[in-house]
């Protein structure tokens, strides 16, 4: 099992090795990573997301299973409940192949500025409730099937930065996804408000 000790790029090298050749499952990340699972699972899950067009036919079981890593962590439980054939559902090495590549070309870039920081307050009870929250929302938001440009991406940013402030006890990440929070909600209230106006000015 993995635990904090080791790096954000470590863990994605793990399961990138573990895949190997036959795929994997949900299951497999939990045997391995244990307590950090819901995020891994978040951060994997979310990279498809990270363009403009929205993937209509993937967002929503892709965000309820991040809600339900969400829900999880939120009140501190280890291994959230889900149906055996999400948690045994295979995913062909070709699909992980190409999430763990691009986490690995994006993190090799990156592992200078996300590392473990001002992490006393990463720890604390109520920052892992926060965090839970925040994930059960904005993976609502993404699994939304709405056929709007970013509707998607945005919170999938949030919730990639999360997950890797978290895993990396990167307290400054953990700001910055947090203030990509507010700008997030901020696009979905104008989002709700011009559909609002929209349909009025039809409906007149």
């Amino acid at each position: 099992m993995v635990h904090n000790s080791f790096s954000l790029k470590h863990m994605v090298e793990v399961l990138h090795r573990r895949a190997k050749p036959r795929g994997l499952c949900i299951a497999d990340v939990f045997e391995v990573f244990g307590t950090l699972s819901q995020s891994v699972v978040v951060l994997l899950m979310c990279v498809p997301f990270v363009q403009p067009v929205p993937l209509l036919g993937l967002s929503t079981p892709a965000g309820m299973v991040m809600m339900a890593m969400g829900a999880s962590l939120a009140m501190g439980i280890r291994r959230p409940w889900l149906p055996k054939k999400i948690l045994n559902r295979h995913i062909e090495f070709e699909t992980v192949d190409k999430v763990c590549t691009a986490l690995e070309k994006v993190l090799e870039k990156t592992e200078r500025f996300i590392k473990p920081r001002y992490g006393s307050w990463v720890e604390l009870p109520i920052v892992r409730v926060l965090n839970g929250i925040l994930i059960l929302i904005f993976a609502f938001l993404l699994a939304l099937p709405l056929p709007v440009p970013f509707s998607n991406m945005v919170p999938a940013y949030f919730l990639i930065l999360n997950a890797a402030g978290w895993l990396e006890r990167d307290g400054l990440v953990l700001l910055i996804s947090y203030v990509i929070a507010i700008f997030a909600f901020a696009f979905f209230v104008g989002l709700t408000h011009g559909t609002a106006e929209l349909i009025q000015h039809f409906w007149n």
